[in-house]
């Protein structure tokens, strides 16, 4: 079966969706990274840590989400309940209990998420990784950006665009904007679903360091 990688929060104006044959030499840098081999450092549930050639397995049909690692020729594969946090070329991931918002193939597998940190402060930005059916033959990897207001437990979804394995509508601007309540002007940009994904991450950061759009 092919699968696909999909980012979802692009708009009609920057891009055509992205939908790349899910294979080492097609994927983006920024994703490679992440799903193939690569160094990175893990903190395991149980206390133990170190560094090892990682990379992150979203969960299918036959297997829930996985960290995989290689350490001195051996490989090994851990539940995300067994990890507490682990980082591959720089791409930073936590494990989330409790995380409501299952989808794709995720779904099939209850427990704890591994959701890449991407912002940090009053508001936090991550991206939850799964992988959907979208056909006999065919699966998407969809990168969703949740966020969150800190020291909370409810996430919120900002995917305005049709998202493969995620309910027409969900996606929407109107709760998230409710985490922006300093800024008037990105609070309104949230709730019209005007943020791109490419804005998405500076203007979390912006605002989290105290910046303020103008009108």
């Amino acid at each position: 079966m092919s699968r696909l990688v999909f980012s979802p929060v692009f708009t009609a104006k920057t891009f055509l969706p992205l939908l790349v044959a899910l294979s080492p030499a097609l994927l983006p840098t920024v994703a490679r990274a992440q799903f193939a081999l690569a160094p990175g450092t893990y903190q395991l549930a149980n206390g133990a840590q170190g560094a090892a050639s990682l990379k992150f397995v979203p969960a299918e049909a036959d297997h829930p989400t996985l960290l995989t690692g290689v350490r001195n020729g051996q490989e090994r594969s851990f539940r995300a309940a067994e990890v507490t946090a682990f980082t591959v070329d720089n791409h930073k991931f936590v494990r989330q209990d409790g995380f409501r918002l299952r989808a794709g193939y995720d779904a099939q597998h209850p427990g704890p998420v591994l959701l890449e940190a991407v912002e940090a402060g009053p508001v936090e930005l991550y991206y939850y990784h799964y992988v959907a059916e979208m056909g006999a033959s065919l699966k998407a990897h969809v990168r969703l950006p949740v966020l969150r207001k800190q020291g909370t437990q409810t996430f919120f979804v900002y995917s305005p665009k049709h998202t493969p394995g995620l309910p027409m509508g969900q996606g929407t601007g109107t709760f998230a904007a409710a985490l922006f309540g300093a800024d008037p002007v990105l609070q309104r940009q949230f709730a019209t679903n005007a943020v791109t994904r490419e804005q998405l991450a500076d203007l979390v950061k912006a605002y989290n360091q105290g910046v303020r759009l103008k009108l």
